[in-house]
């Protein structure tokens, strides 16, 4: 009796067990299809892009961390002009020098978006916003061994705004503070004039340089301080072998957690054909791809199995644009340059080049944030809206050669963009094509990327096909208020407009995040009615690494290569 009663009991206390375990299974299957749910709604909604064929395993301190060793091979498809991280003027340069050779105080998370301690172990920003202090950490210092000290940071706040340094895309971002000072030779205060919304991220943000190694009595001698970059990194700088590549390896001083990845070799291929070549042949690891090519490579079964595919969109994702050049007499009305827009099939354009992958963008904010005007529409393709608008505008035929004319200058211009082809070339043969129609004679005009970046910034172009990178939330003070015309700055197609400038300085000192972001919804349907780009498109990033890779995730700002890591019997380099 005794017996039975047991068994019965042990029996029913099994059940009960089972009963419970297949309740917590539903649990977990229940919140997989959530956050599944979830990801499906952002994706429909266009909030994001999933990635494919990538690991997202995380690690933490008791699971395996990865092996060291190993060098990641980076293709790029143009030459930075230089290493100088207050001088650079091109993104190949930006992705060299931060996060691997310089640092700053602060620095943003990869997943909130939100900044966070880097070499600063505290800061404090006052109520009224106007002054924001900061304290380093004890054990940060320089490659070199040398301690990083508020002097340096001093040092690069000064370098940054003398006006001989050829840094004024830079400068124009401190120009609201009254002075910095030294607390100590640990903590350092920016006490600011006036408000201003990104003024804690180019305060902490600043890249700290040595000024040991940097220090000039003469500004020139800054400015041609082009290469052998020294920072606080976890790399440092190793070779540059100019037209071929530029090598980091891993900083073994380094102050904090060393990387696994040994040596980052930037590799540049400018011809896309040979690049995706090179990927095939394992030459490189990690390459940017056209939508061309994204959609060729994903279907290849060999590409497949040994390649990761990235795809993802993030807030430094940017646009493309055509600018003109206001300085010309073909750029100067407004009528024009809506008709210049009105030539271009971007609808077709996207179908056809980007494989269905971009998005057409109206303005300068990034196209899923919340600064971009939801309402601004793109101006339609139109060839009789063009013509319409050149007549009003006293662009016409007046000798009948075939080409419009206005006070005895033809409307010929000189199209500027880089060499090495692709999609900005398959768009200025479209250009040519469709503005012949209409009267205007397009010249092609192309230049290595050195060449072109200093015909750029002396605006010596009539119009001119480039991009801008994003960032979390953007000032476009540096590209569009006035007074960044002159002195190398970045408003290269001289954009003047009296009341873009005044919502642009409102903006600035608008704390209130609602509050300017409506600023600039009014701000982005300006430059919509002005027309000074044409604004072409965006699209997801779209990258393939070599398979061998591991701990690759996607986080909310894109991917960080110092997670990366490669197991040992699968490294290919020592």
């Amino acid at each position: 009796m005794n017996t039975r009663s047991g068994l019965l009991t042990f029996l029913l206390f099994m059940l009960l067990l089972a009963m419970i375990l297949l309740q917590v299974l539903a649990m977990v299957q229940s919140d997989r299809l959530y956050e599944r749910l979830n990801v499906l709604l952002d994706t429909i909604a266009g909030r994001q892009i999933t990635t494919t064929q990538t690991d997202t395993t995380t690690t933490s301190d008791d699971q395996y961390p990865g092996d060291e060793g190993d060098w990641l091979i980076w293709c790029f498809n143009a030459e930075p002009a230089n290493l100088n991280p207050l001088t650079r003027r091109d993104a190949y340069a930006s992705y060299i020098l931060e996060p691997y050779i310089f640092e700053a105080p602060l620095k943003y998370n990869y997943d909130t978006l939100e900044l966070e301690l880097a070499l600063a172990k505290s800061y404090k920003v006052s109520d009224d916003g106007l002054e924001l202090s900061f304290i380093l950490r004890d054990d940060t210092h320089f490659s070199d061994g040398k301690p990083i000290t508020v002097d340096d940071i001093i040092f690069t706040y000064e370098t940054i705004i003398n006006p001989g340094v050829d840094a004024a895309s830079l400068a124009n971002y401190y120009q609201d503070i009254d002075r910095v000072v030294k607390i100590s030779d640990r903590e350092v205060k920016f006490i600011m004039k006036r408000p201003y919304f990104k003024s804690l991220e180019f305060t902490g943000g600043i890249t700290i340089l040595p000024r040991h190694i940097y220090q000039f009595d003469d500004p020139d001698k800054f400015n041609k301080h082009i290469s052998n970059p020294v920072g606080s990194g976890p790399y440092v700088f190793e070779k540059w072998d100019v037209g071929k590549e530029i090598v980091l390896r891993r900083n073994e001083n380094y102050w904090g957690p060393k990387p696994k990845l040994k040596k980052i070799v930037f590799r540049f291929i400018t011809n896309d054909v040979a690049a995706v070549q090179a990927l095939r042949s394992h030459q490189i690891d990690f390459l940017l791809v056209t939508s061309e090519q994204y959609t060729d490579l994903i279907d290849d079964k060999n590409i497949k199995e040994e390649f990761k595919d990235l795809l993802y969109w993030d807030p430094t994702r940017g646009y493309n644009y055509i600018g003109w050049n206001q300085d010309k007499p073909f750029f100067k009305d407004r009528r024009v340059r809506l008709a210049m827009t009105c030539l271009i099939d971007r609808e077709s354009i996207n179908k056809n080049l980007l494989k269905g992958l971009g998005k057409i963008v109206t303005g300068p904010f990034y196209i899923l944030g919340p600064q971009s005007n939801p309402d601004t529409k793109p101006w339609p393709y139109d060839p009789k809206k063009a013509a319409q608008l050149l007549d009003e505008a006293g662009w016409i035929d007046t000798n009948g050669d075939g080409i419009r004319d206005k006070d005895g200058i033809p409307f010929r211009f000189k199209f500027m963009l880089t060499s090495g082809g692709g999609i900005i070339e398959q768009l200025a043969r479209l250009l040519k094509d469709e503005a012949a129609k209409v009267g205007i004679d397009v010249i092609v005009d192309e230049y290595e990327w050195s060449v072109f970046g200093e015909r750029l910034n002396t605006r010596s172009f009539d119009a001119v096909a480039l991009g801008w990178g994003g960032v979390v939330e953007s000032d476009p003070y540096q590209i569009w208020h006035s007074s960044q015309i002159e002195g190398r700055g970045s408003n290269r197609i001289g954009f003047a407009n009296p009341q873009a400038d005044t919502l642009i300085e409102e903006a600035r000192k608008t704390l209130d995040k609602d509050k300017r972001n409506k600023i600039y919804h009014e701000f982005h349907q300006i430059l919509h009615e002005e027309q000074p780009y044409t604004f072409l498109f965006t699209s997801p990033w779209k990258y393939f690494l070599d398979g061998r890779f591991e701990n690759v995730k996607i986080h909310n700002l894109g991917f960080n290569t110092l997670e990366w890591y490669v197991p040992k019997e699968k490294q290919r380099y020592k």
